[in-house]
C-alpha cells in the first residue's frame, strides 16, 4: 500500500509540475505577445516622427532656399542699379559725343 501512495504522490506531483508548466508557458506567450505590440507600437512612433521630422526638414529648406533667392534678388537689383548709375554718365557722354558727330 505504502507503494501506491508513493506512486500517487509522485502523479501528483507531476500533474502540479505539469500544470505549473503550462502556466509558465502561457505567461511567457502572453510576455512575448506585449512585447510584440510594444515594439510594433514603437516602431510607428518612430516612423511617424521620421515622416514628421522630415516634413519640418523640408519645410525648413524651403524656407532657406526662399529667403537665400530674396537675398540674391535684391543684391543683383542692387548690383544692377549700381552698374546703371555708373553707366549713365558714360552712355550720356557718348550720346553727346556721337550727337556731336552727327550733327555739325
Amino acid at each position: 500500500m505504502q507503494g501506491l501512495g508513493l506512486v500517487k504522490s509522485l502523479a501528483e506531483r507531476e500533474r502540479e509540475l505539469a500544470e505549473k508548466l503550462e502556466e509558465a508557458r502561457k505567461n511567457a506567450e502572453a510576455k512575448v505577445a506585449e512585447a510584440k505590440k510594444q515594439a510594433e507600437l514603437i516602431l510607428r512612433e518612430a516612423e511617424e516622427k521620421v515622416v514628421k521630422l522630415t516634413q519640418e526638414f523640408e519645410e525648413q529648406l524651403r524656407e532657406e532656399i526662399g529667403r537665400i533667392e530674396e537675398e540674391a534678388r535684391k543684391k543683383a537689383a542692387a548690383e544692377a542699379e549700381k552698374l546703371k548709375s555708373m553707366a549713365k554718365p558714360k552712355i550720356d557722354q557718348a550720346v553727346s559725343l556721337v550727337l556731336e558727330e552727327v550733327l555739325p
